[in-house]
């Protein structure tokens, strides 16, 4: 059952997804980010107030969503280009003009500079205690740790998609 929360809009939107979702299964609904697409209406909805752009997204997320059970029935590679292109571009509008992140997105950083980092910090203290790959686990852990708070904190403030 769907809570109302945001504008008719979304719930009838949510509602078709669910549909969508419990129609496909667990497999195509992931194939086709039905969730992904869930979070991004619930997001075009917050902004369409006061964002011209979102509103003018909210027709084509309507139309996605319609043309979804057409396009899992009769496979056409060139609407499904279209769609996951058109998630794409609603999802880049989300991160560029409202400054959002996606789910995860800080953790993913923080691993990948942490494990930099401890790779210069594994070169010394490695060679001093023997192990060399002591440092890009530190770094990665380090990484992990801050990625999670920053996403936590993105999390907390509203800032994920």
């Amino acid at each position: 059952m769907i809570m109302e929360i945001g504008s008719q809009w979304y719930n009838r939107i949510a509602s078709d997804i669910s549909g969508h979702q419990l129609s496909l299964g667990r497999k195509d609904s992931k194939k086709y980010r039905l969730d992904q697409l869930l979070r991004i209406a619930r997001r075009i909805d917050d902004f369409s107030g006061m964002c011209g752009e979102c509103q003018g997204y909210q027709k084509e997320i309507s139309a996605l969503v319609q043309d979804l059970s057409m396009m899992v029935q009769m496979p056409d590679k060139e609407a499904t280009k279209r769609y996951f292109q058109a998630i794409e571009k609603l999802t880049g509008h989300l991160k560029n003009v409202h400054k959002l992140v996606d789910k995860g997105h800080y953790m993913g950083m923080g691993i990948g500079i942490g494990m930099a980092v401890g790779v210069g910090i594994g070169s010394a203290l490695g060679a001093a205690l023997d192990n060399p790959g002591i440092g890009t686990g530190i770094g990665a852990g380090l990484g992990l740790a801050i990625g999670a708070f920053l996403d936590k904190r993105a999390r907390d403030e509203g800032k994920v998609i």
